[in-house]
């Protein structure tokens, strides 16, 4: 009689405990596996962050360097053939420059067909000639692609403005402006528009989290609950095997 009550006391005893212990297990496993969701959501949401921020940089450094070009965007050349004062019948061929910003160039140099016409230190808002020498006025080619304004902006930046409304940014470390590579690739001329409004536009909210994201309680906290059940169910089992026993 005590050998089976010792017997039985023992199954149920070991039967609670291997319950118990798969329960703490699936439980820890739960847990780890939420824990790992959450860390690589966690990093994916810096990853994102992180990516915005260097779009948000590139998108303010272009919009700068767009800005930079906009009084440099402002200075445009024509070919005008003036009548000679001189000879009836006979035109003067000049190059103007006009500014239409309203700041001053600096150091303004123009050229046709990379020979310097005309200087100036300074060059104000409106319209300036530049009459073309004898020997070059006798050219047959007076086509703006041949000519070029170098000039400094109110910013100090050195520009190159082509005939052809090419522009271009003066690289630093070169000694004359007719050496190979002393200027930068073309850039395209500043324009007014909405994208200038980009600078304090605020920046966009980040994407939700995945759909399969935890939102939830955890489910360990779910579990703990079932723990006590599983106690009771326990020792109501071994109460009952007790009566059992004894009743007979």
């Amino acid at each position: 009689m005590v050998q089976n009550l010792i017997a039985v006391f023992s199954l149920l005893i070991g039967l609670a405990g291997l319950t118990l212990s798969y329960m703490g297990h699936r439980q820890k496993v739960r847990q780890e596996t939420q824990e790992t969701a959450l860390f690589v959501e966690q990093l994916q949401g810096l990853q994102r962050e992180r990516g915005q921020d260097q779009e948000q940089r590139k998108l303010q450094e272009r919009v700068q360097r767009e800005r930079e070009r906009r009084q440099a965007s402002m200075i445009k050349t024509r070919l005008e053939l003036r009548p000679s004062s001189l000879h009836d019948g006979w035109v003067v061929p000049e190059i103007v420059v006009e500014n239409r910003s309203d700041q001053l160039l600096r150091d303004v140099r123009v050229a046709f067909l990379h020979e310097v016409i005309g200087e100036a230190t300074t060059l104000d808002t409106g319209q300036h000639a530049f009459q073309l020498p004898p020997a070059q006025a006798a050219k047959p080619s007076h086509k703006l692609r041949f000519v070029t304004v170098d000039f400094t902006d109110i910013a100090g930046i050195r520009w190159r403005r082509d005939g052809d409304a090419g522009l271009r940014r003066a690289q630093p470390g070169t000694d004359s402006p007719d050496s190979r590579g002393a200027w930068g690739d073309p850039e395209d001329l500043y324009v007014t528009a909405a994208r200038d409004v980009i600078m304090g536009a605020p920046a966009s909210p980040p994407p939700p989290p995945p759909s399969g994201a935890s939102q939830t309680e955890p489910v360990g906290r779910h579990l703990r609950f079932l723990q006590p059940a599983i106690v009771l169910v326990s020792v109501t089992l071994i109460a009952g095997a007790l009566w059992w026993l004894l009743s007979r």
